[in-house]
């Protein structure tokens, strides 16, 4: 059997030449543009780089004595004073390095002039120091902390795509890697530059205990969690207890799941996840809560962090634009990425958006369907009258709690998402969307991770089975109550309230539509009054019409693709809703204040299932694009021709594309 290790020893092969004839060599061997002194080792200040705006203005950036990102002009911000912040207690190292001497003290003696005190150091030369600092950040290269820099909490490493990178403001947890890209052991290291990135020091949040973890603490607090009167008693404490555990690692996760909790007064949230609740308690200083807050108060204090977020009092209002930003940040913070703002400078502000976030309310505000499907809505009943608080919420140590329950998310790190995969799969065959299967998953992972007997092993198909036949679709509320999109935005045509010229009441445009659909096949009824009913439509941008394929035409050697095209309306064939795509006055009147103005309503409704773009309708005596919606989307099927109902038209559909192509 060949062995191919000595194979290639013994035929070895020519290195490529990357480097070409007059190429610039690298910095290090300039000759000539080089030449400055080196740079002193083991400065307490960490150099980072240097970067120029557009007017010319130099910022040297630095890592100072507290391992906080300082950013000094180079013309004018380093002064005495600018060093002496900069260097901190260690400013003996400036003057060791740097030092400023004093002049020696003489006395004339005898006719002699005689050194009676010697030069001493007196300082550091300012203009010496500054300069050497400008031209270390010169050469260390470009520095743009926009995409380097990473606050407390959790963050995924550069390198070790399993590994996990754990910031405690002072210290740092990375994993070490193994060959294989998993995790072969963990070291702490100082607040700074790690890989790539720069990991500002912060206020020091609570570490991983520092011993093995058991279950015994996942356990107790699960038992505490289920002594609320939820109203899924036997998923919600699992899934308040996955949000704990999700929080703690939150940053480097592929998906943040959010939580709302709700319910009345009484029900006891404050004792839960308020002020000094158990969960802001088992946080510690690990989090960002707040209850009156807006989205720029959110962002400015996160800057780069990734701690949980934690927003009490969030109730529904008159105005909710306040509540929409806030629910935006967490609708980016789920899949994870970066906002950007304006400064007084004109320079951009970076903010990182990896947190995951818990909510408070009686009531829950309007939330659009793709943040409500971010949530897992853990909802309160009252306590029953004459029940006592337990005596676990006075005698429990939670900070003490909350590292037991960090170890516990660091060990098993290595073996989370392996775990959210099985749930996910679980999850998805029970009938839930990708998104649900995400955020369901993820919790339920996280609570596995916590109270499994064995940290690093997977659990079994039986228990994700257990756990997730509490998940049925149809118990979610976070599911059931969730309208999609297109659904939501043809909703709002068909109830819409309308009234005819001359008219008394007014009535919704589905009644409109129905009652001139059914007039199409009743030929009793005066040609006169039917076209009526169908012209009230046009003149909303709306019109009953039958789908045509027309197929792919070659004239004069240019070939036209197949398309649809619209036709008279009649029973006889599926029928269709068109509604115009480009700007008509009525529908941007309908749709005026809504998230589908402006004509969005276009993109929206091509999504309704059997949904067909078309060019050319005409509406009333103007023609413009429209989409053509199902009439199986827009009315049950009793209510339906026969030839629209789904089947038929599902069937009529493939004929056509079979046909035409």
């Amino acid at each position: 059997m060949s062995n191919p290790l000595q194979e290639a020893l013994d035929n070895p092969f020519e290195a490529p030449e990357f480097a070409q004839a007059g190429d610039t060599g690298p910095e290090l061997d300039r000759q000539g543009e080089d030449d400055y002194e080196r740079f002193p080792p083991g400065c307490p200040v960490k150099v980072l780089g240097n970067q120029q705006d557009i007017s010319g203005k130099q910022t040297c950036y630095y890592l100072n004595w507290n391992g906080q990102l300082v950013g000094l002009e180079a013309g004018n911000r380093h002064g005495k004073l600018g060093l002496a912040a900069l260097f901190g207690p260690s400013i003996g190292w400036l003057e060791a390095h740097y030092p400023m001497w004093s002049k020696p003290v003489r006395e004339q003696i005898d006719g002699k002039w005689v050194i009676v005190q010697e030069s001493k150091v007196i300082g550091f030369d300012q203009a010496k120091a500054a300069q050497s600092l400008v031209i270390e950040a010169v050469r260390k290269g470009i520095f743009d902390p926009a995409g380097r820099m990473r606050g407390r909490g959790a963050h995924r490493p550069e390198k070790g795509a399993g590994g996990l990178v754990l910031h405690c403001g002072n210290k740092i947890l990375v994993s070490v890697p193994n060959a294989e890209g998993g995790i072969k052991d963990w070291r702490w290291i100082d607040a700074g530059e790690h890989e790539r990135f720069v990991y500002q020091a912060g206020e020091a949040t609570p570490r991983p205990w520092h011993g093995r973890a058991s279950e015994k603490h996942a356990r107790k607090l699960l038992n505490l969690l289920q002594t609320w009167n939820w109203k899924r008693p036997e998923l919600d404490p699992i899934l308040c207890l996955g949000a704990i555990g999700a929080g703690m690692v939150g940053g480097a996760l592929h998906w943040r799941p959010h939580v709302w909790i709700t319910g009345p007064r009484g029900a006891g949230k404050s004792e839960l996840n308020g002020k000094d609740g158990v969960v802001h308690r088992i946080y510690g200083t690990g989090v960002f809560r707040t209850s009156n807050t807006t989205a720029a108060g959110i962002r400015s204090h996160l800057k780069n962090s990734t701690v949980p977020v934690m927003i009490d009092e969030r109730e529904a209002e008159r105005d909710n634009r306040k509540n929409d930003e806030i629910i935006e940040l967490a609708r980016i913070a789920s899949s994870g990425d970066t906002a950007t703002r304006g400064s007084s400078d004109h320079s951009g502000v970076e903010f990182t958006l990896q947190s995951c976030f818990w909510f408070s309310s009686i009531l829950i505000p309007p939330l659009l369907p793709q943040d409500r499907s971010r949530l897992a809505i853990l909802e309160l009943k009252p306590i029953p009258e004459g029940v006592a608080p337990p005596p676990e919420l006075r005698t429990t140590d939670f900070g003490d709690m909350g590292r037991h329950l960090m170890r516990r998310m660091v060990d098993g790190w290595a073996r989370l998402q392996d775990t959210k995969l099985k749930f996910h799969k679980a999850l998805a065959a029970m009938g839930h969307d990708n998104r649900a299967c995400d955020q369901f998953g993820t919790l339920l992972a996280c609570a596995d991770v916590l109270l499994a007997d064995r940290v690093d092993v997977v659990p079994s198909d039986e228990l994700i089975a257990d756990w997730v036949a509490y998940c049925r679709p149809q118990r979610m509320s976070e599911v059931t109550d969730t309208t999609a999109d297109h659904d939501a935005c043809l909703q709002h045509i068909l109830t819409s309230m309308v009234q005819a010229r001359g008219g008394d009441e007014r009535e919704q445009l589905a009644t409109w539509i129905h009652r001139a659909m059914v007039a199409s096949s009743n030929h009793i009824m005066e040609s006169g009054a039917v076209e009526k009913l169908h012209d009230k439509l046009h003149q909303l941008g709306l019109k009953l019409v039958n789908a045509k394929r027309h197929p792919e035409a070659v004239k004069d050697g240019k070939v036209t693709p197949a398309r649809w095209g619209a036709q008279t309306f009649s029973n006889a064939a599926p029928g269709y809703l068109a509604v115009a795509a480009g700007k008509h006055v009525a529908l941007l009147k309908m749709f005026e204040n809504t998230e589908w103005s402006g004509a969005v309503w276009k993109q929206s409704l091509e999504r309704v299932p059997g949904a067909l773009g078309v060019d050319g309708v005409k509406f009333g005596h103007h023609k413009s694009r429209a989409v053509l919606v199902p009439l199986a989307a827009v009315f049950d099927e009793e209510d339906l021709p026969t030839e629209s109902r789904p089947d038929k038209a599902s069937d009529w559909l493939r004929e056509q594309l079979q046909e035409h192509g």
